[in-house]
């Protein structure tokens, strides 16, 4: 049982550099991944939570990520691909939030308007 929601946690948007303070995650990025694991059902497991600047650069992260505002996650569902579950989110948000697949993980983020990429 999670603090933020039935199933996730505020310790799993933490950054990972170990050294800087939490921001967010935003209060609207939580439903957002719970519906992921509801609607799958099946652990969704956030890789990428709140990422401070420095960290952002060091892992590539680009100039205008939404991680350093806390406002996004990057995660995998188990069993799950990342275009179905790309695809179900499309089609729940087809006007809001970043959406975003890579080759092993989803990025979703509550930014202001619509943002949609595929880096696989």
């Amino acid at each position: 049982m999670g603090d933020l929601s039935k199933n996730f946690s505020r310790s799993e948007f933490k950054c990972k550099c170990g050294e800087c303070e939490q921001v967010g995650p935003d209060p609207k990025l939580i439903p957002i991944l719970q519906d992921v694991r509801d609607h799958f059902g099946k652990p969704v497991t956030v890789h990428s939570g709140h990422r401070c600047r420095a960290y952002n650069e060091s892992v590539g992260g680009v100039e205008f990520s939404q991680h350093p505002l806390g406002t996004a996650g990057d995660f995998t569902v188990a069993g799950v691909s990342p275009r179905k579950v790309q695809d179900y989110l499309l089609s729940k948000y087809p006007d809001t939030l970043g959406i975003g697949r890579y080759r092993g993980f989803t990025h979703v983020d509550v930014r202001e308007g619509k943002g949609r990429w595929d880096k696989r």
